[in-house]
């Protein structure tokens, strides 16, 4: 059997999708997504208006997966023999968007517009793919029974450190720990303990690193009753919790979720919304 170094695609992205176990059974599908294949291409998707009973529900939304070689002279010359797959380069675009979500009912949460979103480049020599958070990025118009939330994002130390290796570099920088830190909470307590001095340290499992797109969240006018913000988290009493803008990053792969939501009281049970994945690396 032959076998030659080739390119594996991977990219997906999903609107939404979930499970509540109260009030009742329901599992949050969505009806379409986009995922590439190993070979790459284009997949999108369109969803119309989609409601489960009066617990949750999208206006709409969108998503869209592609994977391309980046010089189609280059690719052609491929497919006529005359240069090695190894010799192309290769990009991954993935995109999720929902508008007009709702979640619960007496509160009820409201968001205009989620926008999650990654690029990847293909492994150099460092075997790692290079992947950014661009600036299209959004959470818009967060509402929690007529109590508005400004969510400020700030995806610039994603662009710069765009591989786990540059951003593992990064976090020995006492000055990137200053300006940049936060994002990857390396000096918030972690179950209770501080971080251990000045210098701080990354919140990891299993090589992957737990990190955020959010600078701040804060309250346009009242806060909500009895309501808690903890960086890029917002606890709603009889709603549950509500993070925003995670990031998680490993030596192959970064996966963004503009929400994700821990329901308790009516509602329980744990939904995402706007989910995005990329990354892609060569093999056999």
């Amino acid at each position: 059997m032959e076998q030659r170094r080739r390119f594996t695609f991977h990219g997906d992205a999903a609107a939404f999708g979930g499970h509540l176990a109260r009030p009742r059974n329901i599992v949050v599908e969505a009806p379409a997504g986009s995922a590439l294949t190993v070979s790459g291409g284009r997949c999108s998707a369109r969803i119309p208006r989609t409601q489960f009973e009066e617990f949750f529900g999208v206006d709409s939304a969108t998503t869209f997966a592609e994977g391309l070689f980046d010089d189609q002279q280059l690719f052609e010359a491929f497919t006529n023999h005359r240069v090695p797959e190894q010799a192309l380069t290769a990009s991954t675009h993935v995109r999720a968007e929902v508008l007009g979500l709702f979640v619960g009912q007496r509160p009820r949460l409201t968001i205009k517009r989620l926008r999650a979103e990654l690029h990847a480049r293909s492994p150099q020599g460092s075997g790692q793919p290079a992947i950014r958070v661009p600036k299209e990025v959004a959470v818009d118009g967060v509402v929690i029974d007529g109590h508005r939330l400004i969510v400020d994002l700030n995806p610039l130390p994603f662009q710069r450190f765009d591989t786990h290796a540059k951003l593992l570099v990064a976090a020995d920088d006492p000055a990137f720990v200053k300006e940049s830190g936060d994002a990857l909470f390396m000096t918030t307590a972690l179950d209770g303990e501080p971080a251990p001095g000045s210098a701080g340290r990354l919140i990891e499992s299993a090589g992957t690193i737990y990190a955020t797109i959010v600078r701040s969240i804060r309250w346009d006018g009242d806060p909500y009753p009895g309501a808690r913000i903890d960086h890029n988290l917002v606890v709603i009493p009889d709603l549950g919790r509500l993070y925003f803008g995670e990031l998680l990053i490993s030596g192959h792969a970064r996966r963004l979720t503009m929400l994700r939501l821990v329901l308790g009281s009516p509602l329980g049970g744990n939904v995402a919304c706007a989910d995005v994945q990329d990354n892609g690396g060569w093999s056999f």
